[in-house]
């Protein structure tokens, strides 16, 4: 193989994916990478090739059979990361694990409880959540006056208090969650075997509750609906609230920052509210917090935008540089409110994915920001940034350890 083209560990990476990720969209757009994981592989980065890989069955999340690169069971691969023995059923149960009918099977199981009339049900109640955060953010002592950092007080809870309402995590679990998702987005070895310890024992204990206790709930309906093993609801249940709150409020976070610095869009959505669903889908795309997917391997020999891949393997999707591809977008590394209320639905954002991993959540996301954001707008119009917001190191996203804003 080649030597790899660029190293999404290198710190200048690190310290700014997306301009690293455009410069390789600009420069290379299919090559040979040392991925995040130390082995090498292909990335992929203009929007189109993206598209491709995500949707060709040919190109799998489980490794499991493949030769070359890939010639390991997907055991073998949590193994070579550090995972723990008594960790692997659950990472194998995992809808980011399986593909194929595995994967569509576990999916239909919860994909009412996301569907577009039920998330509309769910309107009210995220308003009433969101209302009642920025109700006690202005009553806070020196609000206003004092800066606060926007995730700790909006942006988590918010994202938080949605997925486990949904999800039926009772409130009294809702900080350890917060907790656990920040050692899991940390990436430190050391912690995340513990912390992912106490996650199971945490979910076994929320499923015999829900057993005994059903609610009106996710967990009690997927119990109800009988077929799968406490592992696989387990497994259900990390997948679902550390997805639905860890990068939801990142999104939220990314979201308030691009409009604190654009007073031309906040005076727009100020105007015409009715842009906000338009601005949410353009943040997505412009600011989202995921910059590349879950890394996967080639099952057969393909061809993506003319290069030649070999089965087995990997191939690592970038979509934080396909949704600023400039073959695809008129205006690729700015928001622009007004065309994506106008052309945008057909423009083509992969900021929730592609393909049969498409992310589940897609419409809650969309409401969720919608609500969170408007709401925050309107209760504080004048908010600003204080100090340069600082970033996890992170080559998969876009994640930030504070925000810290003046309200007025």
């Amino acid at each position: 193989m080649p030597e790899p083209v660029v190293d999404l560990r290198d710190p200048a990476v690190l310290a700014d994916p997306v301009c690293g990720y455009d410069r390789v969209l600009a420069e290379s757009p299919i090559c040979w990478a040392r991925l995040p994981s130390g082995e090498e592989g292909w990335l992929v980065t203009r929007n189109e090739d993206v598209r491709a890989v995500l949707t060709n069955p040919a190109v799998r999340t489980d490794p499991t059979g493949l030769p070359g690169q890939g010639a390991q069971t997907q055991e073998q691969a949590f193994l070579a990361l550090g995972t723990p023995p008594e960790h692997l059923p659950y990472l194998r149960a995992s809808m980011l694990s399986l593909d194929g009918p595995e994967h569509t099977r576990l999916r239909h199981r919860i994909s009412h409880a996301f569907s577009a009339s039920r998330v509309s049900e769910l309107r009210p109640r995220v308003q009433q959540i969101v209302d009642e955060l920025l109700d006690d953010v202005e009553a806070a002592p020196g609000a206003g006056n004092t800066p606060v950092n926007l995730l700790d007080v909006f942006a988590y809870p918010v994202a938080t208090a949605v997925v486990c309402e949904l999800v039926g995590v009772p409130e009294t679990d809702w900080a350890d969650w917060w907790r656990w998702g920040k050692v899991l987005v940390g990436e430190d070895p050391a912690q995340i075997t513990p912390t992912f310890g106490e996650m199971v024992s945490s979910c076994h204990a929320l499923v015999e509750r829900r057993r005994a206790e059903p609610r009106d709930d996710l967990v009690s309906q997927v119990i109800a609906q009988g077929g799968l093993t406490d592992v696989d609801i387990v497994a259900l249940v990390v997948f679902l609230v550390l997805a639905g709150h860890e990068t939801m409020a990142h999104l939220l976070s990314n979201g308030a920052l691009a409009l604190m610095r654009n007073p031309a869009h906040r005076e727009l959505l100020r105007a015409e509210p009715a842009l906000w669903p338009a601005a949410v889908r353009e943040l997505v795309r412009t600011d989202g917090p995921v910059q590349l997917a879950r890394l996967r391997y080639a099952a057969t020999d393909l061809e993506v935008g003319g290069v030649r891949i070999a089965a087995g393997d990997p191939v690592q999707a970038v979509l934080g540089a396909a949704n600023r591809d400039p073959a695809q977008f008129a205006h690729p590394r700015h928001a622009d409110v007004r065309w994506q209320a106008e052309h945008g639905r057909r423009e083509g954002s992969l900021g929730f994915g592609w393909g049969p991993h498409f992310c589940l959540g897609v419409a809650l996301a969309k409401l969720e920001a919608e609500v969170a954001l408007r709401g925050l707008f309107e209760r504080f119009p004048a908010m600003h940034p204080v100090d340069e917001p600082e970033w996890v190191p992170l080559p998969r996203a876009r994640h930030r350890v504070s925000l810290h804003v003046r309200l007025r």
